[in-house]
């Protein structure tokens, strides 16, 4: 009863305050509880959430996970919110109606309009939890540190498709794709399980074409190889580029290996390579794009289809007519030009090495890091079927360097899928079983391996016979591009699934030959990977023409579809609908249909029937238990594989694309089999007949499907490797030795029965939960769910494989014909490395257009991790602790918590954490991976290893590790990050980090020098390029010296090493051929050259307060002014002058402009007097007086403006700040103190020149710098008069002098987040010049580790927007030199321009150039400067007098070898050769249209893209230089500006000449 009244006194009492607030608390909602709400929509800037009033549904509560739906939309079509916390500024409309308001973007994508009814339901997050996110972004450099950090934001936030996602205070990326237990779905709800994968619309893609000798061939539709690359493939990728919004930088490399006779090796000089085998080749790449971003492709494809049909002529005889005619005989005259050489076939092309040189510019991808790119995709479009022979050196190498740059192929076949496994490298090797424990002990399970062990240097073959391996790389996603040209008219066409090329050829398909081939019944006791249990049935021959009738008759009914024969009771699944159908029809609607021509003699042969007549005494009689093919039957069988000169990928079998019209049945005929007959089918037919297209991890025929159709849910541990018979050799063998191919063909059996107590253990399906069972290619292109790493099954009669087995045992070798698929653990375990980037399965038979549209980024988790025996046998352990003194953690890269708990041990873990953030964002940066809790437990199937007597490892097994990569640092355990050979443990002991780096021990491997013959894409012919293969590990990267230098800041010199491979961009702010904007200044009399000065200057103090402090220097105030020096001399000749040396070397010395401690002087006391104030300046400490110069005109006695405000400032404790002092210095000039040296401008804080006035004026005696400047001015007369007078008797060592070193540039750290929008810490180093010329350009260089490129960005764009109005624009410029960008890029090259007329001879050039100009290359500088170049890098010794000076800049490695000059638009670079050879012209590629030039026009771009400028600047550059009458009018416009020679100078006699 008191209850009650209490209850009503609460509804009685709604009028007092305290009581309305603090209502009783409601009953929470149940799951499924519902409520009808009125829809509202709002603007995502008012609020990104669904906002709900929490009155109008009591229950509800902060946290509820929602799900909103109208109409008859439900499920998939729902919109799903988390209830956020409820405010009070709601809206009005909420809190007096019953009404849900929705953001602007969630409405329209779920097409909710406002006073629509919406149905609100409370669900189960587990129900409706993420399980994948695709995200993809554009035009941004998103690195793996902050893909992390998006990931950790978005944990526990419900996302949607086409839902903008924002980071650090911006939109970034877009919600493209999400999965809940394999479905896609429109709305699902993140958790810290999640796996986010990152797509990118803006990579950098290099596409290899592979020219050979199947390119010219047709196809089974008529059309060549060729013609499907330009009329079908491509145009279909660049209109998929197109329609998604790509803004790829793409390069296209024709790529082809011609073969030379030994007689023909003489004539073919050159960079000629030898194959073990013995012939010699030469390898010939020809470059049609170069890193070009191209909105309308018509014309490339116009010159590539040229280029194709222009290519053996190139290289089989243009290329060596051009070298008969370079290196002539003298006596004999150019030799004869002759055809030479034959171009590969597609298996012997050079396929490794064009990857690897593509992989040479993306190890090096934190040089030149573009702002605007993330990622990289390699393409390579062949006519073969994936089948190579390579050297086994290249291809351990190639893995490596893949696996470590965390990058995947996508091959495309223009073939027909084979009928072997493929993608597939052959490659010959010593057997690991020859080297035993010699090596097992050293490396452990990868000794055995055929790949990783046997050979791993030449002095390991000696003595030894190689063998051939196979290998399936599972870093290649394979895709056939099939596109029938033709529309075949009869659906009964039979296309052929072989190619007899030799045979056809021979002409003997004329005559009656197939009449003798027969083909054997099948073995009566069948092992078939359809039945888990080998059977023995005798078979009837009319149950086999049943079995045959069924499965290759025509009938007029359609079969019935897979997901139809899955949910049949029976216990062996529809193989033909569900494995070769479904996959067929889903990759085209065309390919069922037949497309190969029919021969016009087919009707004169009689078909190839299976018959049981005995026509040849070799087969085996019908009793026979198992029957194997005759000689003569075999040897027709396998000719094409056993010829010397046959491609396996131009003639070797290929699956037909009738097979999918042929298994077109209807359903009620289907149901109508027995289940004896589907048994049948399992021991008639073998398994490559019904899933002809898979590959060494594809999915095996068994599976055990229950009757609803579901797969049991897949276990994650390692392999299942099933053996076969040592005996077994592949069909496609065609490498035999010599002796072997003059003897018939012997047959070799696919698969063969075990012999006794053998057992093969059959795979298991394990699908995509919610999937239908397909054929999958490899493990890179397999979903974990697929069970990626084939865990056998935990059976009594099964075995686990597990990393010790020995792997190379004949039983456990690849056979590429054989359908029993066998995967080493080595192997599954590093494709794992890409296991969550596969949100579902991928099929070969479907092109993946998803991985070369939007390229997937490196997933940041992996599950992989070894075994506690495996870490003890095979890795080193290497440990290190850092201690945790928050006092002494002070560092530009750490931010200090946001909150600081008063228990020392909380704020030592508090700050660890922080610290530990830090290395975690290091080790990402490098591509480490997460290593997550595996999604089922590992069987322990394993035999234990006795452990060390110390052991580090000793938990590392069991200790639990995070589900997702948001648990990281979530609770206090250890943090696991692996990469390929190298994990590192991570983890806080209460005082110390502890870091445990585990390194697996691996054979050396030695540099693959490789030579090859380039056609640039602006060249004339091939040049030769010679470049090293090397695999750059982390093995020696020093991680423990990163630890202590950053995170102490007494300790950090302010320089990277090169060993931390640091991301490193520079920059050139470049005057523009605009003239600034007059209206910037107050002051309008200033001229151009002084608004550029005053644009620099307000650059430094943009660099001033972004300047990182200390924490023992913020106590002096904010950070000093960056102080410029301007200067007229070009980059080499200021180093002569004197007083602007004397100047640098005064900002070195007195270091940044401080307030005096002892400062006690007021200067507004001072003031009264004049005289006072003009001795004050001229005491010691005072200001500067002294001579200066500008051109041509000298200011004696003159002090600066921009020195007069530091004086000020420094001295007096009443200014304090720079504006105070210009205010006294406007006063003073109005009082008469001083004034302006030429009267043009009143008192500014700058370069500006003053003068004392009348009595205040007291000449000084000249100094000794007088007398120095003198000589420096005399320096370049005295160097070109004693050039060449030197006496030969005079010891060199007495004529050198220690050169004196000069630091031109500075370094600071800068805070890149100054407004604090970041999470982290946002930093980086700023190298700068100190003096600048307003007429060349001023160079600075960014260089960070862990920092977000959007705060880059967003600073670069402040700045730029700032100077451009002062004519000046800011464009990101290369690293090194143009000459060597080939050593960082060899499809990069620059395009050489020659002078038609060289440069003419000037007696006495030095003396008669103006002050400050360097007569070398005098005229070829003129050239430049008429077509907008100016300076941007000169070599040291360019000037004489500067000869003796060694310049230091902090941010070059090594001294340039030209001059340098870069356009005022930023679109080009050129560098002078000198003389005929004239320039090297660069387009800038590095200038792209992101976010950093947004909004900026560049002069004369008209709409223009860069490139496109570069090559009409190019074309105009080039038409100048080879007209000799243009060139020699600038000679002689030039030569009439030279001033005067001098009297002394014509008196002297002329050099002597020897």
């Amino acid at each position: 009863m008191s209850i009650s009244r209490a209850e009503s006194q609460y509804s009685r009492r709604r009028s007092n305050t305290a009581q309305s607030i603090f209502r009783a608390p409601s009953v929470p909602l149940k799951i499924g509880d519902s409520k009808t709400f009125t829809a509202w929509v709002h603007d995502p800037k008012d609020s990104p959430t669904v906002l709900v009033n929490h009155a109008v549904w009591p229950g509800i509560a902060e946290g509820d996970l929602v799900r909103l739906s109208h109409g008859s939309a439900d499920g998939d079509g729902a919109l799903l919110f988390v209830v956020p916390k409820e405010e009070a500024g709601n809206k009005p409309q909420l809190q007096a109606c019953e009404q849900i308001s929705l953001p602007r973007s969630s409405a329209d994508a779920f097409d909710i309009r406002n006073n629509t009814e919406i149905h609100a339901t409370k669900v189960d997050k587990l129900q409706h939890e993420a399980e994948y996110v695709e995200i993809i972004f554009q035009d941004q450099y998103l690195g793996r540190n902050d893909m992390w950090r998006l990931g950790e934001q978005l944990t526990g936030q419900c996302l949607h498709v086409g839902q903008e996602v924002s980071f650090i205070g911006a939109a970034v990326a877009k919600v493209d794709t999400i999965y809940i237990r394999g479905q896609k779905t429109s709305s699902a709800y993140v958790t810290s399980r999640t796996k986010t994968i990152f797509r990118t619309l803006s990579a950098m893609i290099t596409i290899f074409i592979q020219v050979c000798r199947e390119l010219w061939e047709f196809s089974g539709d008529g059309e060549r190889y060729n013609e499907k690359i330009v009329h079908s493939f491509l145009p279909e990728l660049f209109a998929r580029w197109k329609h998604a919004g790509t803004n790829h930088t793409v390069t296209i490399v024709l790529i082809s290996r011609v073969f030379y006779d030994r007689s023909e090796v003489e004539f073919a000089a050159g960079p000629l390579r030898q194959l073990e085998s013995g012939p010699w080749y030469k390898d010939f790449y020809k470059v049609i794009t170069d890193l070009e971003v191209i909105s309308d492709w018509r014309p490339t494809l116009v010159s590539l289809k040229d280029s194709i049909w222009a290519f053996q002529r190139d290289i089989l005889l243009t290329h060596h007519y051009h070298r008969s005619f370079q290196t002539p005989d003298p006596s004999s005259g150019p030799e004869e030009v002759r055809l030479v050489g034959n171009i590969s076939f597609a298996h012997d092309g050079p396929v490794l090495e064009a990857l690897n040189m593509a992989l040479n510019p993306m190890e090096k991808h934190y040089i030149d890091r573009s702002l605007s790119l993330t990622g990289n995709s390699i393409i390579l479009i062949t006519p073969g079927t994936g089948y190579y022979r390579v050297p086994k050196q290249l291809v351990r190498l190639t893995t490596t360097r893949m696996l470590d740059q965390g990058i995947t192929l996508d091959l495309i076949s223009l073939a027909k899928p084979p009928l072997h496994r493929t993608p597939m490298f052959s490659f010959q090797g010593v057997d690991p079983e020859v080297f035993g424990a010699e090596k097992s002990n050293r490396y452990g399970s990868r000794a055995m391996d055929p790949l990783w062990g046997g050979d791993d240097n030449p002095g390991d073959c000696v003595g030894h016979q190689k063998t051939t391996f196979w290998w399936e790389p599972f870093w290649i996603g394979i895709s056939f591009w099939d596109k029938q040209m033709d529309m075949p008219m009869r659906k009964d066409r039979f296309v052929a699934r072989a190619k007899m090329h030799e045979i056809q050829m021979l002409g003997l398909l004329d005559h009656d030959v197939l009449s003798s081939i027969e083909v054997p019944f099948l073995p009566e006791h069948y092992g078939s990977l359809l039945s888990p249990v080998p059977e023995s049935r005798d078979v009837a021959k009319a149950e086999a023409d049943k079995f045959d009738n069924e499965i290759f008759s025509f009938p007029s009914e359609a079969r019935e579809t897979k997901s139809i024969a899955l949910n049949r009771t029976t216990s062996v699944p529809s193989v033909v609908g569900s494995s070769l159908v479904q996959p067929l029809r889903s990759h085209d609607k065309r390919a069922s249909l037949p497309s190969n021509r029919l021969s016009t003699s087919i009707v004169k042969i009689p078909p190839i029937e299976e018959s049981p007549r005995v026509v040849n005494k070799d087969l085996p009689s019908k009793t026979s238990t198992e029957r194997q093919p005759s000689p003569k039957t075999t040897a027709l069988a396998v000719a094409s594989l056993q010829g010397l000169s046959t491609s396996p990928s131009g003639s070797s079998i290929r699956s037909a694309r009738s097979a999918a019209s042929s298994s077109k049945r209807g359903t009620e005929a289907r149901r109508t089999i027995a289940p004896a007959a589907t048994l049948l089918s399992s021991k008639l037919a073998p398994s490559w007949l019904f899933n002809p297209f898979r590959s060494a991890i594809s999915q095996p025929e068994t599976s055990n499907v229950s009757a609803s159709g579901e797969s049991t849910p897949p276990p994650s541990s390692p392999l299942r490797i099933a053996q076969r018979d040592p005996s077994s050799v592949s069909p496609a063998s065609h490498q035999a030795a010599p002796s072997d191919r003059s003897r018939s063909p012997q047959p070799m059996p696919i698969k063969k029965q075990p012999p006794p107590r053998q057992r093969v253990y059959e795979e298991s399906v394990l699908t995509h939960r919610g999937s239908l069972q397909k054929a999958t290619v490899s493990p890179i292109s397999s979903s974990p769910r697929d069970d990626l790493t084939e865990r056998r099954r935990s059976a009594p009669t099964s075995s686990y494989a597990g990393p010790n087995s020995i792997s190379s045992s004949p039983s456990m070798r690849p056979n590429p014909s054989s359908p029993q698929v066998t995967i080493s653990y080595n192997q599954a375990s590093l494709a794992r490395r890409w296991q969550h980037m596969f949100s579902e399965p991928i099929f070969k038979l479907q092109v993946n257009w998803r991985s070369m549209i939007t390229p997937c980024c490196l997933p940041l988790t992996t599950e992989h991790f070894p075994s506690m025996s495996e870490l003890e046998t095979s890795y080193d352990v290497f440990s290190y602790d850092f201690v945790v003194d928050p006092p002494e953690t002070s560092s530009f890269l750490v931010r200090p918590p946001s909150v600081i708990p008063t228990n020392p041990d909380e704020v030592r873990s508090t700050w660890a954490l922080v610290v530990m953030r830090g290395m975690i964002a290091l080790r990402l940066a490098q591509g480490f991976q997460f290593v997550l809790r595996a999604s089922e437990p590992k069987a322990d199937t394993e035999p234990h290893v006795l452990r060390r007597g110390t052991s580090f490892v000793a938990d590392d097994d069991m200790m639990p590790k995070p589900e997702g990569a948001a648990e990281a640092l979530q609770a206090p355990r250890p943090v696991y990050l692996s990469m390929s050979n190298e994990i590192h443990r991570i983890s806080f002991t209460g005082e110390t980090i502890q870091v445990r780096r585990y390194v697996r021990r691996l054979p050396p491997t030695p540099p693959f020098e490789y030579k090859c013959l380039i056609w640039p894409k602006l060249g004339v012919g091939y040049t030769e390029l010679s470049t090293p293969f090397v695999s750059h590990g982390l093995e020696n990267y020093g991680w423990n010296r990163f630890t202590y230098s950053p995170y102490s800041w007494r300790r950090f010199t302010q320089q990277f090493n090169e060993s931390l491979r640091y991301w490193r961009t520079r920059f050139v702010v470049i005057p523009t051929s605009e003239p600034p904007n007059h209206h910037v200044i107050a002051n309008d009399g200033l001229n151009d050259e002084e608004i550029r000065i005053v644009g620099i200057e307000k650059l430094g103090e943009l660099f001033s307060r972004v300047r990182w402090q200390p924490p023992e220097e913020r106590a002096y105030g904010p950070p000093a002014p960056v102080r410029l020096l301007p200067t007229y001399f070009s980059p080499s000749a200021m180093l002569a002058d004197e007083h602007l040396m004397s100047q640098l070397d005064d900002i070195h010395a007195t270091g940044p402009l401080r307030k005096k401690v002892k400062s006690e002087r007021d200067f507004s006391d001072l003031s009264s007097n004049l005289s006072a104030v003009a001795r004050a300046m001229r005491v010691d400490g005072g200001v500067p007086i002294k001579e200066h110069r500008w051109h041509k005109h000298k200011y004696p006695e003159s002090f600066v403006g921009h020195d007069f405000v530091s004086w000020l400032v420094r001295e007096f404790r009443d200014v304090s700040t720079r504006e105070q002092g210009t205010e006294w210095g406007v006063r003073l000039l109005e009082l008469g103190l001083f004034e302006h040296c030429t009267g043009r401008h009143g008192f500014l804080d700058g370069y500006y020149f003053y003068q004392l006035k009348g009595e205040y004026a007291i000449v000084s005696t000249p100094r000794v710098v007088w007398f120095l400047n003198r000589q420096s001015q005399q320096a370049p007369i005295e160097e070109y008069q004693a050039r060449g007078a030197a006496s030969s008797s005079v010891p060199r060592s007495a004529l050198r002098k220690t050169k004196r070193r000069v630091i031109l540039s500075q370094t600071m750290v800068i805070d890149i987040d100054p407004s604090k929008k970041s999470d982290q810490t946002e930093s980086a180093i700023l190298h700068h010049d100190i003096i600048h010329n307003p007429s060349t350009v001023f160079h600075f260089e960014l260089q960070w580790i862990g920092t977000t490129a959007r705060c880059i960005e967003d600073l670069l764009r402040t700045w730029t927007r700032t100077i451009e109005r002062y004519g000046l624009t800011l464009v990101e410029a290369y690293v090194t030199q143009i000459s060597d960008v080939a050593s960082m890029n060899p499809f990069q090259s620059c395009f050489p321009v020659q002078l038609a007329l060289p440069p003419p001879i000037v007696p006495h050039l030095a003396q008669r150039v103006p002050e400050g100009t360097s007569p070398k290359f005098f005229f070829e500088f003129a050239v430049m400067r008429r077509f907008g170049f100016v300076p941007d890098v000169e070599p040291p010794d360019l000037y004489p007098a500067s000869k003796d000076v060694d310049a230091i800049y902090s941010y070059r490695r090594a001294p340039y070898t030209y001059p340098q000059f870069v356009h005022r638009s930023g679109v080009a670079f050129a560098q002078v050769l000198g003389g005929a050879q004239g320039f090297l012209f660069l387009t800038n590629r590095l200038m792209g249209t992101g976010r950093v030039r947004e909004g900026i026009s560049g002069p004369g771009s008209k709409g223009l893209r860069p490139a496109t400028i570069a090559d009409e600047l190019r074309r105009e550059l080039l038409a100048f230089c080879s007209d000799r009458a243009a060139l020699a009018k600038v000679y002689s416009e030039e030569i009439e500006l030279l001033s005067p020679l001098p009297n002394f100078v014509a008196q002297e006699p002329p050099e002597l000449a020897i």
